[in-house]
């Protein structure tokens, strides 16, 4: 039986996504993202902010290094991923409703990423189908015959990068037994975690779920055959909306692990689609500025082990 991803659904395994809630945790002015570089959905919200041109500080969670775990940061987001979007003290999570919270707040005439009545339905359809990838198998999942890039190059098919998560919560969930909420939050996200390791490791689960991708792909050529996309417009609408956020990140990272020759056609609408799509001012600002392993990551990893060496990084 093919696992839906876990921690894309709104099951009783995740806390629901919070909206405008406040939160003494979290910085009290301006509009901050909490977010890691590489991350799929960090990617989608940076481009929604870059999109809306709307000015952001950035607070970089480097996930390699299980930040996401940190109390400090688990008090914000009791779902332990990124990103997190705060303004003005009040915290919002989940991309989706990110994504959703931004274009409310900060859309206009001009940009409203909101698609019209008519079309929002559409628009939805295809958001919700994007969500619904399980990219995380496909991202960390041992593929034959493809080569993946740092860092994902050393495969993590057997588990053990998973395994590592759940030893780091199993701690947390030790040290932090009399906090109530960090303790709830460390054993929801440990519930969600092993299904995920499940459906990686299990035989057979990443076979259909490479095969489960093509069928969505296919559908997502039709859409662009028969829909808006024919006519000059973009996914689900006529103009640029949050299906095409959702989709952009999502065919983006499938090219770049290696996998476009495994699901789609290089001539194809869908490849016509995917170059419009990167080509994009936000896209180009939200995602690939964001690209450079060795600068937003790798030296990122050397400061934190560095600080962590000395003393530096006592995270409560």
């Amino acid at each position: 039986m093919l696992l839906k991803p876990v921690y894309a659904t709104g099951q009783e395994l995740v806390d629901k996504p919070l909206t405008d809630s406040p939160s003494e945790w979290a910085p009290q002015s301006g509009v901050h993202l909490y977010h890691f570089p590489l991350s799929l959905d960090s990617q989608k919200s940076r481009q929604g902010l870059e999109e809306l041109g709307v000015k952001w500080q950035s607070h970089v969670i480097l996930t390699p290094a299980q930040q996401q775990f940190s109390p400090c940061y688990a008090r914000i987001n009791s779902r332990c991923v990124v990103p997190t979007l705060v303004i003005d003290g009040k915290v919002t999570t989940d991309t989706i409703n990110i994504l959703s919270h931004l274009a409310d707040r900060f859309g206009d005439k001009i940009n409203p990423l909101h698609a019209s009545k008519d079309e929002q339905t559409t628009v939805n359809h295809w958001v919700d189908k994007a969500a619904a990838l399980f990219i995380e198998a496909l991202t960390y999942g041992h593929i034959d015959g493809i080569e993946k890039p740092f860092p994902f190059r050393q495969s993590h098919g057997d588990g053990q990068y998973h395994q590592s998560k759940l030893d780091l919560l199993s701690t947390l969930i030790d040290k932090h037994k009399n906090e109530e909420r960090l303790r709830l939050a460390y054993e929801k996200k440990r519930a969600v975690i092993e299904a995920t390791q499940e459906a990686i490791v299990a035989p057979g689960q990443l076979s259909a779920i490479i095969e489960s991708t093509k069928v969505e792909l296919s559908e997502l050529e039709q859409q662009l055959a028969t829909g808006p996309f024919r006519s000059g417009g973009w996914l689900a609408s006529s103009t640029f909306s949050l299906a095409d956020i959702q989709w952009g990140a999502a065919l983006y990272r499938l090219r770049w692990l290696g996998l476009q020759p495994l699901l789609w056609e290089e001539d194809s609408r869908l490849t016509a689609y995917a170059e419009r799509l990167f080509a994009r001012k936000s896209f180009q600002r939200g995602v690939i500025a964001w690209s450079n392993i060795g600068r937003n990551v790798v030296l990122p990893l050397l400061r934190h082990k560095l600080l962590t060496a000395v003393g530096f990084n006592r995270e409560t």
